[in-house]
């Protein structure tokens, strides 16, 4: 297996938490209404003893979010949720007065009028497809031209018009920006921008749910405070909802939180590394399409650059060992990942052969380490 490539945090870097960017009573509401939906149910947190046993530490705790509401992914808790917000800005800014969720999913008139649109590596376009088609608007996604032909399937299953782009997922955002100018729609991105920041702090809003149930889990098993979490950046709104939660509710007992980009798309790994937002240009050449993201979000990495202790650019070789030890159960449990869901696992392993990393990182024999599987497998 090749080397990862550790990138630790320039002391050019302030330990001051933004305000503003994750508002804890804002949280709070986007849990309360997503524990609401129907079909809701927290996604397991299992213990890997196997996994654990190879890296020499205490426990090692997966989050699986391969089964979320049937779509195989986190992503369900933020676009889907930034929708419903989106129609309910809408509606209420044309008619004076706001829908609810349930006047929505029951069929609200001028929902039918409202077209909303994203781009998207996959997961996030389906969310907010489900959303729309839950809610009664119109979606369009743009969609990379390297996004694989299932992911695609997987949008258009929810009624939505998948559109292909040239070039890699930042160029899709701009394209995408541009596209709502011109036709009036409404722009849900998990991505934020300069002037578009609104409805990014909605969606890493609902990923704090994730971390309110891992938090929850381990209580529940008796298990004592996680010692580090690793964490898939992509553009850092996953990283950004669950190390924000974590860190507001753990305080200083906080875990180290370590993020996870492919090798080449690692602009947290660099912006760590400088002391400043930095950019990693494409071509990526990565099958973790989720996490190709070559520009982090501002707020995320405004929000991060206090929080991050750590991140780790993984080779093509690490994620495919991770989703196949996963996939065969030997490390403690069985769970069917994609590329960029496996990319946590794929970094422990990896660590495993590593003992000077390790070291770095304090994964010793006390150590608590949680990881998350992001998505399943889309063939």
């Amino acid at each position: 297996m090749s080397q990862l490539r550790l990138s630790l945090r320039s002391p050019l870097l302030p330990r001051r938490a933004t305000e503003g960017t994750l508002d804890p009573a804002t949280a709070a509401a986007a849990r309360d209404v997503i524990r609401g939906w129907a079909g809701y149910e927290a996604t397991p947190l299992v213990t890997l003893p196997g996994l654990a046993a190879l890296l020499g530490v205490e426990a090692v705790w997966v989050k699986d979010e391969s089964s979320r509401f049937g779509l195989g992914s986190f992503k369900s808790l933020g676009g889907a949720f930034a929708v419903l917000r989106a129609l309910q800005d809408e509606i209420e800014r044309r008619s004076g007065a706001r829908p609810t969720g349930a006047e929505l999913r029951a069929g609200h008139p001028l929902a039918a009028e409202i077209t909303v649109t994203t781009a998207s590596a996959g997961n996030h376009g389906r969310s907010v497809a489900w959303g729309s088609a839950e809610l009664g608007c119109r979606c369009v996604v743009f969609l990379p031209d390297d996004a694989i032909p299932a992911r695609a399937r997987a949008i258009e299953s929810h009624g939505a018009e998948v559109v292909r782009v040239p070039g890699a997922y930042d160029g899709a955002v701009a394209h995408t920006d541009r596209a709502a100018a011109r036709n009036g729609w409404i722009v849900v991105s998990d991505t934020a921008y300069e002037g578009y920041e609104e409805t990014p702090r909605r969606v890493m809003a609902g990923y704090t749910l994730l971390a309110a149930e891992m938090l929850e889990a381990l209580a529940s098993a008796g298990s004592a405070p996680l010692t580090h979490l690793f964490v898939q950046a992509g553009v850092g709104g996953l990283a950004t909802g669950v190390c924000g939660h974590f860190a507001q509710r753990c305080g200083e007992g906080r875990p180290r939180f370590v993020a996870i980009e492919p090798w080449r798309a690692d602009c947290f790994g660099r912006s760590l590394r400088r002391g400043r937002a930095s950019v990693a240009e494409p071509p990526f050449d990565t099958a973790m399409g989720g996490l190709a993201a070559g520009v982090a979000s501002t707020i995320a990495w405004d929000f991060l650059a206090p929080l991050l202790d750590a991140a780790l650019a993984l080779p093509e070789d690490a994620w495919v060992a991770g989703a196949e030890a996963l996939e065969s159960g030997r490390l403690g449990a069985r769970i069917v990942a994609g590329p960029s869901g496996a990319a946590g696992i794929g970094a422990l392993l990896a660590l495993a052969r590593l003992p000077g990393i390790r070291k770095l990182l304090g994964l010793d024999t006390s150590a608590r380490v949680g990881a998350l599987v992001t998505e399943t497998r889309f063939d």
